[in-house]
């Protein structure tokens, strides 16, 4: 009985996470920062570790780890203490019985992985360092709490607490269609007794959720962009339609996952960009997995989430931070793929054109010839993928 009451009373532990920065990792805590930011947490606590007490910190960790931890060599000290929350913590599978998963979230290694290689980008692989410690679950995090800020354990509780009921979603599940969940979940609601789409954001990403309705009032003229029926503190309603692109699709390269899409549905992408960055705005982070088809309502635009504002109201496509990487003097919020090519590995697959004819109309006749001749350097990367595919399996086997 009181192991279910203790199970029940730290129940709101999920997802809280403790990292301690060490010494050599100091230097990057803005990054740190960012990354959390980025990958969906929020900080609830944090605070500097006294030079005096980072030898005794360590050798508690050191005692209550099961293998000791290389501190001064391998970073230093632990330095600095961060209490992390994600409302929708990625649970590890266990690669067996025999060897249980590392951390109750795998979104913590992701970060552990992302730091730890901006870190020692330059170093040599015997000056490479750990630049930090991170809580293996929900037990070891609450050790670390009543170690290092027992005073605080109340506060702490009551945010991850409060973050967990404003994550919940308002009408009746009837299936979850998220990817990452960094930024919201998305899942198929019962609205009101019709099936919609309802988009709930993790608290601290308003901001994603304002650049929604804010597309959708910059871009009430254009009958791509998807409509909302609800906008709620933390969350939007979407109306639901039926994603038919798979139909629209011609023509398909061999060994390719996906067909072309049709000319009109790029010269109607062509007029959606062109529409924004007239009103000084850029679709960053647009793709074409963010278009659907509806065959009753025609093609759709889905996710505004990095919609912000450019240099200046522009006449022109070229430079669009849709299909031109986002110039590095651009201090806005950027997808995990920024840096991924903007035109030529996301939407020449989808066009077969390459960038400079989809700035400017021209005749159809002329781009269906173009699009004919692309089919040959997409089936030969269908190929190559499919290949790597084939050895990879046969190496797992």
């Amino acid at each position: 009985m009181n192991k279910q009451y203790n199970i029940e009373e730290n129940e709101w532990l999920t997802g809280v996470a403790v990292f301690l920065i060490r010494e050599r990792g100091l230097a990057y805590l803005d990054v740190l920062r960012s990354l959390l930011d980025r990958y969906g947490f929020n900080i609830l606590c944090e605070l500097a570790i006294h030079e005096d007490q980072r030898q005794t910190l360590a050798k508690w960790i050191d005692s209550s780890e099961q293998e000791p931890v290389d501190w001064p060599g391998n970073g230093g000290l632990p330095a600095y203490f961060l209490v992390v929350h994600d409302v929708h913590p990625v649970m590890e599978q266990p690669s067996s019985r025999e060897t249980p998963g590392r951390t109750d979230n795998v979104r913590l290694l992701t970060v552990e992985t992302v730091l730890t290689q901006k870190v020692n980008d330059g170093r040599s692989g015997q000056e490479h360092v750990s630049p930090l410690y991170l809580s293996c679950s929900t037990t070891q995090t609450l050790e670390y709490l009543k170690k290092i800020v027992p005073q605080q354990i109340g506060k702490i509780r009551a945010t991850a607490q409060r973050y967990n009921i404003e994550f919940r979603t308002p009408y009746p599940v009837l299936a979850d269609v998220s990817k990452q969940v960094c930024r919201a979940k998305v899942e198929l609601v019962d609205f009101h007794g019709t099936e919609a789409v309802c988009k709930t954001f993790r608290p601290g990403r308003e901001r994603y959720l304002e650049r929604e309705v804010k597309a959708r009032e910059l871009g009430a003229s254009l009958p791509e962009v998807s409509r909302l029926l609800e906008v709620g503190p933390h969350y939007l309603v979407f109306e639901r339609y039926s994603n038919r692109m798979e139909r629209i699709l011609s023509p398909r390269a061999p060994f390719s996952p996906h067909g072309l899409l049709p000319l009109w549905t790029i010269e109607r992408v062509r007029a959606v960009i062109l529409h924004y960055r007239r009103l000084g705005y850029e679709c960053i982070d647009l793709n074409p997995q963010d278009l659907i088809y509806d065959p009753c309502q025609g093609l759709k635009i889905i996710d505004f989430e990095f919609l912000q504002p450019g240099t200046d109201e522009i006449e022109s496509l070229k430079g669009n931070y849709a299909w031109y990487d986002v110039p590095s003097r651009f201090k806005g919020d950027l997808p995990i793929s920024a840096h991924q090519g903007s035109y030529h590995e996301r939407w020449f697959p989808y066009t077969g054109l390459p960038r400079t004819l989809c700035l400017n109309k021209l005749p159809r006749p002329v781009l269906t010839m173009v699009r004919s001749a692309a089919l040959v350097p997409l089936t030969l990367d269908g190929l190559r993928r499919v290949s790597w595919q084939h050895i990879q399996r046969l190496v797992r086997n």
